[in-house]
């Protein structure tokens, strides 16, 4: 997304997608979250949000919005990988990832991630990637992410205790996967580098 020059990019705020209005409110259909803007009247899957609590850029030549991201491909010794559906958008099955907090180490916001989604603590986690995914767009207004990619393998499948973000935890293999519904990062990271992300 390209920041409109009337957003000052000083102050911290969440705008409506389509007119950047600063009168957003939450709103529920289901199980599922949505933004409305009472300004416009419009209601959408995403808001534009300025928060300095996260790693964000403005890209200077194309003014596109940026934000610094984690992710963690979790496997079983079945060689299968924990997805959830997310109830926020993008509405699909997800990796336990999110955004990267200021002055956070990576590694550091990967297990924070993984235990704030899933209830999972690991004791060996792995930098796998570092790079740049155009087109992954997250609910904050963002539609590039600057990813660091981790995977993790655990013995025991968990008890989960998936956060609100999340619902019906699955483990799959990656063909499986790929038969379902997968947030752009997920789908892009398994067609990349297949079984390698096994580790």
């Amino acid at each position: 997304m390209r920041i409109p020059k009337n957003i000052s990019l000083n102050k911290e705020g969440q705008y409506c997608i389509e007119c950047f209005a600063e009168r957003i409110q939450r709103v529920h259909k289901g199980n599922l979250t949505y933004f409305h803007c009472t300004a416009c009247g419009k209601t959408s899957e995403r808001s534009l949000v300025i928060d300095n609590k996260i790693v964000w850029w403005i890209d200077e030549a194309s003014r596109e919005y940026w934000h610094e991201s984690v992710g963690v491909f979790v496997s079983s010794l079945e060689n299968k990988f924990l997805f959830f559906e997310r109830t926020i958008y993008p509405f699909a099955f997800a990796i336990p990832a999110g955004h990267l907090d200021a002055g956070e180490d990576t590694e550091s916001a990967a297990r924070r991630e993984l235990r704030e989604e899933t209830g999972i603590n690991v004791k060996k986690i792995k930098l796998f990637s570092k790079e740049d995914v155009i087109g992954d767009k997250c609910r904050r207004g963002a539609d590039n992410h600057r990813w660091h990619l981790y995977t993790a393998k655990v013995k025991d499948i968990y008890d989960l205790k998936i956060n609100d973000e999340g619902i019906n935890p699955v483990w799959l293999s990656l063909d499986k996967a790929l038969q379902k519904k997968l947030v752009y990062p997920a789908r892009y990271f398994i067609e990349k580098y297949g079984k390698k992300l096994l580790g």
